[in-house]
């Protein structure tokens, strides 16, 4: 049976929930970051949360 377009698997839709929980932890650590001034750690929290926005938009296509 061949799955239909636009429809999620169980698969993806766990990995989609698993990133939306991360994102929603990693947005809290960038306000942390931005907050007590760390630049670094900040630049590297925003690449993290770039990444899990684009995995999301790959995974909901």
């Amino acid at each position: 049976m061949k799955k239909e377009e636009g429809i999620l698997d169980r698969e993806n839709i766990d990995l989609l929930n698993q990133s939306m929980k991360s994102l929603e932890e990693a947005e809290l650590k960038l306000e942390e970051a931005y907050e007590k001034k760390e630049y670094e750690r900040f630049d590297k929290i925003k690449k993290f949360i770039l990444e899990i926005e684009s995995k999301i938009g790959e995974i909901a296509k």
